[in-house]
């Protein structure tokens, strides 16, 4: 569907952007305006209820603007459906993934775009982000690989909420919907699509992905389960390295468990990622607080 912009010029979406939420509180209106904020205006924008009992659903219907299209089916169904949902309903040649409680940086699906462009369609482009905490303060770097991994290895290939590709090669590789990948579909579909696809990461941060002082464990602990059987399904034939990447996991989750008991869990994610040098943390910062201030269409 065409939309109209500045002096009556239209513009066919180019890219479709979807966002499935369940109960997100303050930080889906952030995520919306951040779509808003694209420097490039050519996007439809999907947002997709997932059994919410807030009222967020309600804040999405009152938005004014025809480049969004709301669905709610009073159902929790899990990310994984809503992901494969939001594809079969997408109108766009390419199709963005983006979670309900981050934020894109404005430059992100221009980029993106730039590089699919010229690129062959079995190709998906992430970006490296940045962490924010939950007051959308800017705390850490987080680097993208660059190098191309298979099997289980694969699993790392992305910040799975900077994904970009066309709408036919999610198509033609849905995420899985089995129960044991509910918080980590994206790990299994890049560790099943690595062998045919090629994966590409721009260095440049492109989003701002929220994770310090919203750590949950009982979360953490359902993507490590679907991890460990990655781990099993992909791993390497080897049973030392795979009894290796088994332990890798678990060890992991006895470190978290751990962690969270005592209340230092953000010790550790915050270790995961790299320091901002003081410069660029404030350029980072100043971007996420001029999307803050934007106003949306009611």
């Amino acid at each position: 569907m065409a939309f109209s912009i500045g002096m009556n010029l239209a513009v066919q979406p180019s890219v479709t952007v979807g966002i499935s939420f369940r109960n997100p509180g303050r930080y889906l209106e952030l995520a919306i305006k951040s779509v808003f904020a694209q420097t490039t205006p050519n996007w439809e924008l999907l947002l997709f209820d997932d059994g919410s009992s807030d009222d967020s659903l309600a804040f999405t219907r009152s938005l004014n603007d025809q480049r969004i299209k709301v669905s709610s089916d009073g159902k929790f169904r899990g990310l994984n459906v809503r992901l494969n949902q939001m594809v079969a309903a997408a109108s766009c040649p390419y199709f963005a993934r983006m979670d309900a409680d981050d934020i894109m940086h404005p430059d992100r699906i221009r980029l993106q775009l730039q590089v699919l462009a010229q690129s062959d369609p079995k190709t998906v482009v992430g970006s490296s982000a940045y962490s924010i905490d939950a007051e959308s303060k800017v705390v850490g770097l987080k680097p993208s690989s660059t190098r191309q991994r298979t099997g289980f290895a694969a699993a790392h290939s992305f910040h799975h909420p900077t994904v970009l590709a066309s709408t036919e090669w999610f198509r033609m590789n849905p995420y899985t919907e089995e129960i044991f990948f509910h918080r980590c579909q994206d790990a299994e579909l890049w560790c099943r699509t690595s062998p045919s696809t090629r994966f590409v990461n721009l260095t440049q941060p492109l989003l701002f992905y929220r994770e310090v002082g919203t750590f949950s464990f009982p979360n953490y602990l359902s993507t490590a389960v679907g991890k460990v059987i990655l781990a099993r399904r992909y791993g390497s034939k080897s049973p030392i390295s795979a009894a290796w990447s088994l332990t890798g996991e678990l060890a992991k989750v006895w470190l978290y468990g751990v962690a969270d008991s005592t209340g230092r869990a953000d010790v550790l994610v915050r270790r995961r990622n790299r320091p901002v040098p003081s410069v660029e943390a404030a350029e980072a910062q100043a971007v996420v607080d001029s999307i803050l201030r934007q106003a949306l269409p009611l």
